[in-house]
């Protein structure tokens, strides 16, 4: 999906196409909470998570946004759970709303409290009035409220001594009914205010913790009335340094990008081609100076448009000819059917999106950024989460689009041969392009599963089959019939197409979900059994960093103290890198000093196997050659057993001597005549 992240200026009211996003997003998580609260028994506490959710609206956006998502949210907890889903809802977004708004003003607990008294005047006024005209429902409460002190009073009458004390409670039960309003009126307001108080000392803690992490890569521009006129753009010594760092992420750089040209940005890990993306989409630069002949435009028509590494954080729509209109103005014409032939994707306009390959979905993302006619269509290592056949139609779509429309494309980019189909390539490292050291190709691996190595069995994989959605309509198989054994100190490499089962299959090796049929065994126990002795680094390194710090992720993956400083040096050594990187932020960090963080938490627990889940994909050549030399020293030297799932295939023959393909959920032979994988 094409980004939006500027604020349409001539439309200041409407809600714009990010804070719906946003909205919807925060509204269902919300209203899940809310369910779980109401139908889980004993589970009533978890309602006050769904005020995070609402609180972080509030703080960052417009009061209509928080209304628009408590509408959404209460409707969903209607439906599912009734009437109690509905309040809880509600009470989130109050307590939510009203400590993002105290928050995002810079006021305190003093706001707080006069905002909850007035709250629970207008509540208990209203109850007030409601019981008023509601006279039966007025009188169906008093007499409960009557027969639960009665019942109690004549308890309290057979118990010696406490005869005066059960007379009080009827005389003060006739005195409070006698006035009701003044009772249901301080009812309302100590019952708000109590409430908001609590809310407010847990609430904001929690968003003061979550204000503090830096949102570094955030696309966003400045509101302008200019028309959108993204190229030409010339960039003079432009440097930029993102919040709380002491060094410059880019620049100085100096380049022109023309409109029709299509430009290859390459260069390794921490050179700054993301920061420049993002300057190329409207952050402002630290230094120098960015010429365009109008605004960026991002995400408007005839603007700037961005296309991202992770296709599933880009499609929001639930089918796939909604996805490509989603954001666009009311009224604007798009001919869906075009531009889903164009990018390869004919007659799926009414698939569900969720159901589409990783491939598929960049396509439809480039087809949804291509539905605004873009004067400037960013992509930003697009490649780098698909397989083969996926690469393979991305660049065939990439590669001809400055000569079908009117804009320019920047292609952000590690491998050689996508950026031999640009008309230039910029390298930001300073070296020749002549001279630049790409990620290579390599062919496709024979697939080795029958033989068993020798060696001491330690995964065993018996007849495993997974089905999601066992017993539903929705009920889909990712694998089946698969058989395998890894020893001590194998590498093995699995690889396949997009959807094949391998990120399924790497779940199970790891025990984190257990197979529908068959066994996956430990040591002969089923790993399930035994989760965290087999580790596992994800895809994406950087949603499994959870901490703030290095030193702290480290330690907290691996279960000591962090203030232990030699435990976390040699954990950074184990993995090449320098101990003062121990004190860095996460997010000052490069793709490959991510993962290799990642791997030094893992490998500190001292694990009896690791998996692999696209360790190479994003990183440059001489990161991937490092990353490698590393886990290949600790196999051999060390005996670390290890399974890779991945698209690259450059290098890792040492790593991986034996190699398994997966294709539709079962082991199959790997293809002999389709090319090369990069």
């Amino acid at each position: 999906m094409a980004v939006t992240g500027a604020r349409d200026v001539r439309r200041p009211g409407a809600i714009q196409p990010a804070e719906l996003a946003h909205a919807a997003v925060m509204a269902a998580l919300c209203a899940a909470t809310a369910i779980i609260a109401v139908v889980v028994p004993f589970a009533a506490g978890l309602s006050m998570l769904g005020t995070v959710p609402m609180g972080l609206l509030a703080y960052r956006y417009r009061l209509r946004v928080l209304l628009t998502a408590t509408v959404a949210g209460a409707v969903i907890a209607f439906l599912i759970a009734g009437m109690g889903g509905f309040m809880t809802v509600v009470n989130c977004a109050y307590i939510g709303g009203l400590t993002g708004v105290v928050k995002r003003r810079g006021r305190g607990t003093p706001t707080v409290f006069v905002a909850a008294l007035i709250a629970g005047a207008a509540f208990g006024a209203a109850a007030v009035v409601a019981l008023a005209v509601l006279s039966r429902l007025r009188n169906l409460i008093f007499d409960s409220v009557t027969a639960n002190v009665t019942g109690t009073a004549h308890v309290l009458e057979r118990i010696p001594g406490f005869e005066p004390l059960a007379q009080q409670m009827r005389d003060g039960l006739d005195t409070l009914l006698a006035y009701w309003p003044l009772l249901i009126l301080a009812s309302g307001i100590w019952s708000i205010l109590f409430v908001t108080m609590v809310g407010w000392w847990a609430l904001s803690r929690v968003l003061g913790r979550l204000f503090g992490v830096p949102d570094v890569h955030k696309l966003d521009s400045p509101p302008t009335d200019a028309a959108a006129g993204p190229v030409p753009v010339r960039l003079r010594d432009v440097t930029f340094r993102y919040p709380d760092t002491d060094h410059d992420a880019l620049g100085p750089v100096s380049l022109e990008v023309e409109s029709g040209e299509h430009v290859a940005i390459t260069g390794a890990n921490g050179s700054g081609k993301t920061t420049l993306m993002l300057v190329l989409a409207g952050r402002e630069p630290r230094t120098g100076t960015v010429d365009r002949p109008g605004g960026i435009g991002l995400g408007r028509v005839g603007g700037t448009a961005v296309v991202m590494q992770h296709p599933e954080s880009q499609v929001l729509g639930t089918r796939v000819s909604d996805d490509v209109v989603w954001g666009l103005p009311v009224g604007a014409r798009v001919d869906v059917d075009r531009l889903l032939s164009e990018v390869g994707l004919d007659g799926l306009a009414e698939r569900d999106t969720g159901g589409l390959s990783g491939g598929e979905l960049q396509r439809l993302s480039v087809a949804a950024a291509l539905a605004r006619e873009p004067r400037l269509l960013i992509a930003d290592e697009v490649t780098s989460m698909v397989d083969q056949r996926g690469r393979d139609a991305l660049i065939g779509v990439l590669a001809g689009l400055t000569e079908r429309h009117r804009m320019a494309l920047v292609h952000i980019t590690h491998y050689n041969a996508e950026a031999e189909s640009a008309d230039r390539t910029i390298n930001l490292t300073g070296s020749s392009a002549d001279n630049l050291e790409m990620v290579p190709t390599a062919p496709v691996p024979d697939a080795i599963a029958a033989a068993h190595p020798s060696g001491t069995p330690l995964l065993e994989l018996r007849g495993v089959g997974h089905e999601y959605g066992s017993g539903t309509p929705w009920a889909s198989t990712a694998l089946r019939d698969i058989d395998f054994v890894v020893n001590e100190g194998d590498g093995l490499l699995i690889h396949g197409l997009n959807g094949s089962g391998k990120s399924t299959l790497a779940w199970i090796l790891a025990g984190l979900q257990v197979p529908t049929t068959g066994e996956c065994l430990l040591d002969g126990t089923p790993v399930s059994d035994q989760v965290g002795a087999v580790a596992i680094s994800f895809q994406a390194a950087r949603l499994q960093l959870m901490r703030g710090r290095v030193d702290l992720e480290i330690a907290a993956s691996a279960g000591f103290d962090y203030h232990d400083h030699r435990k976390v040096e040699r954990a950074l050594a184990m993995v090449g890198l320098d101990r003062s990187l121990g004190l860095r932020r996460i997010d000052q960090l490069s793709g490959g000093q991510m993962r290799r963080v990642v791997l030094a938490g893992l490998l500190a627990r001292s694990p009896r196997a690791i998996i692999l889940d696209e360790p190479l994909a994003g990183l440059d050549a001489e990161s991937q050659r490092g990353l490698l030399s590393v886990l290949e020293d600790l196999r051999r030297n060390n005996g670390l057993t290890v399974v890779v799932i991945s698209h690259d295939f450059s290098g890792l023959e040492g790593l991986c001597p034996r190699t398994l393909h997966l294709a539709d959920g079962a082991l199959a032979q790997a293809p002999t005549t389709t090319g090369t994988v990069t």
